[in-house]
């Protein structure tokens, strides 16, 4: 069409050429110019092609061919408030078909839905076999009267009946998108009588059963899809998903694996089939299946379940990384921040991890467990009075927040500073989670601290072996504990659990006699 247009343009233009270059001719060189311009940014998709044709424009200012165009070239660039000095082109004398149809789209995009319509209904008035206006017609219709939509699409079925199955499609569409479940079957169900090797109504009927939960109903159809060679990713994902929901986990796995090798970027089945190999506890090839997914550079959620997995695999580096890499990448995301500080803090990286959760509470301070992480990292940088305030912070907000009291219970001790204020804060610990065994341990400490060793190892006694093993500085207080009251066969056995990890368990455990120590 635009080659035509350009064509009878150029016929037009051309007796300008056999003459001299007058003013007037020049004037419309300069016009046939833009226009020849604006002509070739169309066919290469550039946005210029809009800004010659308003130079053509200028030449040429009563042109509303031209002014036609504009609005064309603004609705396809997706600027309608660009068309709307040009709008008027439709009261410039006659229209034809495709001034309306240009005129009804732009009201369409401005909203003004009833405008848009009747000037659909003056274009098809003109060209009443003009198909493509129809279908945009129609179009509006499904949004602004649907019975009428229907009634146009069937007497197009009337006029064509080669056509019918596809309007028997598109109506059973209408339908299921106006909720209608029962037309679009009734009409889904025509369409695949007249038309059973179609797989459009197939679809769509499948789409009904599953929107009514008929899921075996929808299995049946997307099979028989996939028997006749039109399963894709978007059938099989689905498919799998019902599987997922009767809890069929390996027939659910082949069908997402079925839609990735039809799509290997399918993001249902990446997401699927990465907590499948996350239940298996397959996390490289979890791994695989989240970077393999097409919205993984824009999904920050998807690459805090990689760090995790990776985490997972043993690979605290490339986690580490990864969460960095993402930190950078989303713009100071405040979740995948708030992860990221806590693998800094796991890699002793105290520094970078107190910059990164102090910029996330300037933005966000009620963000509790930020400040509380913020909090720990103070600790282990030393700096007391900074981490004492963020722990006031905390608590006056919040005077059962049993984790903050702990905290600030065990640094206390740690310090070995304000030992009543510590028992204090970890009784109040103890009072919400009596069975938490870090603050078992907290109190044992404190106890040991105060130089209650007995009160201390009967206390810490509660706490599993099995804990105790997991957990280096619990063995270490245990061993400091049974050094100071000369046990030091016991104190041996904690120490050298707590000793590869805690250098305080390094020292005492040198200060074994030699004996305890064989």
């Amino acid at each position: 069409m635009k080659k035509y247009l350009t064509l009878v343009f150029c016929l037009a233009l051309s007796p300008a050429f056999a003459l001299s270059l007058s003013g007037e001719s020049k004037r419309e060189a300069r016009l046939f110019n833009d226009f020849l311009k604006a002509v070739y940014a169309q066919r290469a998709d550039d946005p210029k092609a809009f800004s010659y044709l308003e130079k053509a424009l200028e030449s040429a200012p009563e042109s509303k061919y031209l002014k036609r165009l504009l609005v064309s070239e603004a609705l396809a660039n997706e600027k309608p408030e660009w068309a709307d000095p040009y709008a008027g082109f439709v009261s410039q004398g006659e229209n034809d078909s495709d001034d309306w149809m240009v005129y009804a789209a732009y009201q369409w995009k401005k909203g003004n839905l009833s405008e848009a319509e009747k000037a659909y209904e003056s274009a098809l008035a003109l060209d009443p076999d003009n198909v493509r206006i129809l279908y945009q017609y129609v179009l509006l219709l499904s949004v602004t009267n649907l019975d009428k939509a229907v009634e146009k699409l069937l007497a197009l079925a009337e006029d064509y009946p080669g056509l019918t199955p596809a309007v028997y499609t598109e109506v059973g569409s209408l339908y299921l998108r106006a909720q209608n479940l029962q037309q679009a079957l009734a009409y889904y169900n025509k369409a695949v009588e007249m038309a059973p090797d179609d797989p459009a109504p197939r679809l769509g009927r499948g789409e009904v059963y599953e929107k009514s939960s008929q899921y075996f109903l929808m299995l049946h159809e997307f099979e028989e899809l996939e028997k006749m060679g039109y399963g894709n990713a978007g059938t099989f994902s689905r498919m799998a998903s019902v599987f997922l929901l009767v809890k069929d986990l390996p027939k659910a796995e082949e069908y997402f694996l079925k839609a990735k090798a039809d799509d290997n970027g399918d993001v249902p089945s990446a997401y699927f089939l990465a907590l499948i190999a996350e239940q298996k506890g397959d996390y490289s090839r979890a791994v695989g299946y989240l970077k393999d997914s097409a919205d993984y550079d824009k999904s920050s959620a998807k690459w805090l379940q990689v760090s995790f997995y990776l985490k997972r695999l043993n690979r605290p580096e490339e986690s580490l990384k990864t969460l960095a890499e993402a930190y950078r990448k989303f713009d100071g995301n405040v979740e995948i921040g708030y992860f990221y500080a806590l693998a800094l803090n796991d890699a002793k990286e105290y520094k970078k991890a107190a910059k990164v959760l102090k910029k996330i509470l300037e933005s966000n301070p009620a963000y509790e467990e930020a400040r509380l992480q913020y909090a720990f990292t103070l600790d282990s940088l030393k700096k007391y009075k900074e981490m004492d305030a963020q722990l006031e912070l905390l608590l006056e907000k919040n005077p059962k927040n049993a984790a903050a009291l702990n905290l600030y219970a065990y640094s206390l001790a740690e310090r070995n500073l304000r030992l009543s204020d510590a028992q204090e804060f970890i009784a109040r610990a103890l009072a919400v989670n009596p069975e938490e065994n870090a603050f078992i341990d907290t109190q044992a400490w404190i106890y040991f601290k105060q130089g209650k060793t007995e009160a201390a190892e009967n206390i810490l006694s509660a706490v599993p072996e099995e804990v105790v093993a997991a957990n280096p500085d619990i063995a270490y207080h245990r061993g400091a504990i049974w050094y100071e009251r000369g046990d030091f066969e016991r104190a041996r056995k904690y120490l050298d659990m707590a000793r590869g990890e805690i250098k305080e368990a390094a020292k005492l455990y040198k200060k074994l006699p030699k004996s305890a120590r064989q």
